[in-house]
C-alpha cells in the first residue's frame, strides 16, 4: 500500500473503531453472500457494493463502507486460518473450524472459491505425451492470446493498485460522511444557541 493510502487509512481508523454485534456480523456475511454480483473486480465496484450492503443493514451513518470491508477482510483471514491451520494450531487456544462460530457461514460463501482451496499438484508427464522426435517434428500450435498474456508480476501489481484505489475511494467517502455529520451537528448547535439567546432576551424584557 502506498504511503498516501496508509496515511488516509490511519486517519480514518482513528475515528472508526467499533465493536460488531453477533447479529450485525451474521447480517454482514449473509448480505456479502447474496450480493456477490456487485463485486465484479471492476474499478470501484467494491466501494459501491459495500455502500449498498451498509444501507441494507440500516446502518448508514453508523457503520461506514470502510468498516464493513475491514470486518469482512478480518472474517476471511480468520476463516482461512481455521480451514488450513498450521501444525499444532488450536493447541494454544486459537479458534479452530470446530470452535469459531462463523466458520460454517463463511464456508458457505468462500468454501468453493479457488482462492481458498489448497493447490493441487498434478503430474507434469502425460501418458500420451509425444517422444522427443515427435515433439521436434510436430511443434505445438500457437494458442491464441498466449504471447499477449501479462506476466504474473504485472497482474499482481495491477490488482494491488486497483485494491488501493478502492480502499482510498471508500475512505474518502467515509471521511465525507463524517464531515457531513459534523456540519449537521454544528447547525443544530447554532439553532440551539439562537433559541437560548432569544429566551434570555425575553427574560430581560
Amino acid at each position: 500500500m502506498s504511503s498516501a493510502a496508509e496515511e488516509v487509512q490511519t486517519a480514518a481508523e482513528d475515528s472508526n473503531t467499533r465493536k460488531w454485534t453477533m447479529e450485525q456480523t451474521a447480517d454482514l456475511i449473509r448480505l456479502r453472500r447474496d450480493n456477490e454480483h456487485l463485486f465484479t473486480g471492476a474499478k470501484h465496484s467494491a466501494a459501491v457494493g459495500w455502500r449498498e450492503i451498509v444501507e441494507k443493514m440500516d446502518l448508514a451513518g453508523k457503520i461506514s463502507p470502510v468498516q464493513a470491508k475491514r470486518k469482512w477482510e478480518n472474517l476471511k483471514r480468520k476463516y482461512k486460518e481455521c480451514k488450513y491451520p498450521a501444525t499444532g494450531e488450536g493447541a494454544s487456544g486459537k479458534p479452530t473450524a470446530a470452535t469459531w462460530p462463523w466458520f460454517g457461514a463463511m464456508d458457505e460463501v468462500l468454501g468453493q472459491r479457488p482462492s481458498t482451496r489448497p493447490p493441487v499438484l498434478i503430474s507434469s508427464i502425460q501418458e500420451d505425451a509425444p517422444g522427443p522426435s515427435a515433439a521436434v517434428g510436430n511443434p505445438l500450435p500457437h494458442q491464441e492470446g498466449q504471447e499477449d498474456e501479462e506476466p504474473p508480476e504485472a497482474r499482481v501489481a495491477k490488482r494491488r493498485r486497483d485494491g488501493e484505489d478502492e480502499l482510498i475511494a471508500l475512505i474518502k467517502e467515509d471521511m465525507a460522511q463524517q464531515r457531513q455529520m459534523e456540519e449537521r451537528r454544528a447547525e443544530r448547535m447554532d439553532r440551539l444557541i439562537g433559541v437560548l439567546e432569544k429566551l434570555v432576551e425575553q427574560k430581560k424584557d
